[in-house]
């Protein structure tokens, strides 16, 4: 078996043991790695009762059988966990070089237990392993441990994952940045990092070969696919524009990027798209190891009051959540804003999430000045929303509420039904009543309201497999037996782990695993896995107490809007019923049947 190396390492914290191991060939055929093997491995070791924020909560970081490889995007990796946000299923997948560097370093996975007495690094050099003491990084920004660390180990191109100053107060949303301003952002993984008193992770491997079962036709295979992907129009649109490229489509033709926390219909937003930046901050480029996209900005506020340096430039995610969503179009404040938040270790999605919320319950009247320490929100308003992140970041009065996310925060007030959430979890910024294939993806998501499971809204604009029966369809149609089989595909992409800006199909993905790995891949076998993957997600989330009455959409997301969604709104009733159907699962407990349990080998 290639592209595996065949060694997992095992960190405990708390007694500062270090141990190898490994793990069966038939087990990493049925998960992969990513999001998949880090599934199986949490069911293994997780409960109800297992304490997100505890010492008991392992942080597993996984790449997959692809990382270090000539595989286009294929060095991603994942960083797994029972979620504090949510209390379920927690990951987030995150590029860089940092999963490349993990298998470099011999390794095909750390699990990170206990907890540390002292604020600690994890120092990984080969196969020299290290706790070292990291008190003088409590309490920097998620830059200067960056700059700090690269001196102090003395490997400036190592793959550092760190966190900031959210992490370290367990802010519930808080996430891990890696590499140049890549973040594992979302169901709070820098809490569970700040938990252990694990303040970053550096990584340095010196064997850059990765062995593969044919090196010759994996190149010449890679070589073909680059050159055919180059065609497809989303890679051009990411490549040219990054991920902003789709702001102007997002919000005039679709209407899915959501404005006004959820209630605005026609926002100009023109200013904050990727042809805007382009015209105006931008100063380059960057893309992750592998990665013939470059989808990455760097951009460089100089002067004003939002002077940024050159920085990591604002993606989509952030420009809906601290943008569009309190009717922010100034490119220079959102980039502003974009670095707070990466240098705090904020997830920007529901960071931003929860403080729209705080303004549109300010603006209707709800919640008031003294609700906000005294702060005024108005619609537009960027140093309110600056002087929020740093409050969520210390936790300090009205952000210590706010640092438990948007349920948490409307549910002290009695106005829960307007938090935008499901499970716990804030949406991104695609709005199912312009995309309506999100709703079911966002009711049924194995992590709460969320895009990376099931990314409907490019199926709905055209991006089709005919190797899983996924095919375009009209954009408000109830497809939820499309969007079953996206999941699936999904559970593939994120477990292998591959980007899903990288627009690769089912029969390209079994060829890459018979050139990298060995096996005799069918996309039949494909198929299975990925069922399998999402199957065990399910199970996984049962056990840990959820709730299939949670599997619906927010009250703000079911009001009809005039413009570019028509005033469609997505029946999620239907798309519920169908879904189950489709998959065969009981309607009422949520529970896959135990005959497709024991037929996907997870008796």
């Amino acid at each position: 078996m290639k592209g595996f190396v065949g060694n997992f390492l095992r960190v405990d914290l708390s007694t500062e043991e270090v141990t190898n191991f490994e793990i069966e060939e038939s087990v990493l055929r049925s998960f992969y790695g990513g999001a998949g093997l880090g599934t199986k491995l949490l069911y293994d070791k997780i409960d109800e009762n297992t304490d997100p924020l505890g010492s008991e909560n392992p942080l597993i970081l996984l790449p997959g059988p692809f990382a270090g490889t000539m595989v286009p995007t294929g060095s991603k990796m994942t960083f797994c966990a029972r979620s504090p946000q949510t209390g379920i299923l927690g990951y987030s997948t995150v590029g860089g070089h940092l999963g490349a560097d993990i298998k470099f370093a011999g390794l095909d996975g750390i699990v990170i237990e206990g907890k540390s007495s002292i604020p600690c690094y994890l120092f990984i050099n080969d196969s020299q392993i290290e706790i070292v003491d990291a008190t003088h990084l409590w309490g920097k920004n998620t830059q200067e441990v960056w700059d700090i660390l690269k001196t102090e180990t003395g490997f400036k191109n190592a793959g550092i994952a760190r966190i900031g100053i959210a992490g370290e107060n367990m802010v519930k949303y808080a996430c891990i940045m890696v590499d140049h301003y890549r973040a594992a952002g979302r169901t709070g993984m820098g809490a569970v990092m700040g938990s252990k008193n694990l303040k970053a992770i550096v990584v340095n491997g010196s064997n850059r070969k990765v062995p593969v079962n044919d090196p010759d036709g994996l190149l010449e295979y890679v070589k073909n696919l680059n050159e055919d992907k180059k065609e497809d129009p989303t890679f051009i649109m990411y490549s040219d524009l990054g991920t902003t490229g789709f702001v102007d489509m997002a919000s005039m033709m679709y209407g899915s990027l959501p404005a006004g926390y959820y209630t605005v219909s026609d926002f100009d937003s023109y200013n904050l798209s990727g042809t805007s930046m382009k015209e105006t901050i931008l100063v380059g480029k960057s893309a992750c190891f592998r990665c013939p996209i470059g989808c990455g900005r760097k951009i460089n506020v100089t002067n004003g009051k939002y002077m940024t340096g050159e920085f990591a430039g604002p993606e989509l995610e952030v420009t809906g959540s601290m943008g569009t969503l309190i009717l922010n179009n100034d490119i220079e404040a959102l980039a502003y804003i974009n670095k707070m938040l990466d240098l705090y270790g904020i997830d920007t999605i529901s960071g931003g999430n929860t403080i729209a919320l705080a303004y549109y319950l300010f603006k209707e009247g709800k919640i008031g000045a003294d609700d906000l320490d005294g702060l005024t929100p108005e619609w537009g308003d960027v140093d309110t929303a600056l002087e929020m992140i740093e409050k969520i970041a210390n936790r300090d009065g009205v952000g210590d509420l706010l640092a438990e996310g948007a349920l948490r925060f409307a549910s002290e007030f009695g106005l829960e039904k307007y938090a935008v959430h499901v499970n716990g979890l804030e949406p991104p910024v695609h709005d199912p009543r312009g995309f309506s294939g999100m709703a079911t993806g966002y009711a049924t998501g194995p992590r709460g309201a969320c895009h990376m499971s099931a990314d409907m809204y490019n199926i709905q604009m055209g991006v089709e497999d005919p190797s899983f029966e996924i095919e375009s369809l009209d954009r408000f149609e109830n497809e939820a037996d499309l969007v079953a089989r996206v999941q699936n595909f999904r559970c593939l992409t994120n477990s292998s782990v591959i980007c899903n800006f990288y627009p690769i199909q089912g029969e390209e993905l079994a060829k890459l695993f018979n050139l990298v790995v060995g096996w005799d891949m069918t996309v039949d076998e494909l198929r299975v896995t990925g069922e399998r993957i999402f199957t065990l997600m399910r199970l996984l989330n049962l056990k840990l107490g959820y709730n299939v009455e949670s599997e619906k959409l927010p009250e703000l997301l079911l009001q009809p809007l005039e413009g570019p969604t028509e005033e469609h709104v997505p029946d999620v009733e239907a798309q519920l019923n169908k879904w189950y159907d489709y998959r065969g699962w009981n309607r009422k407990s949520g529970k896959p049947s135990a005959d497709r349990i024991k037929e996907l080998g997870l008796s």
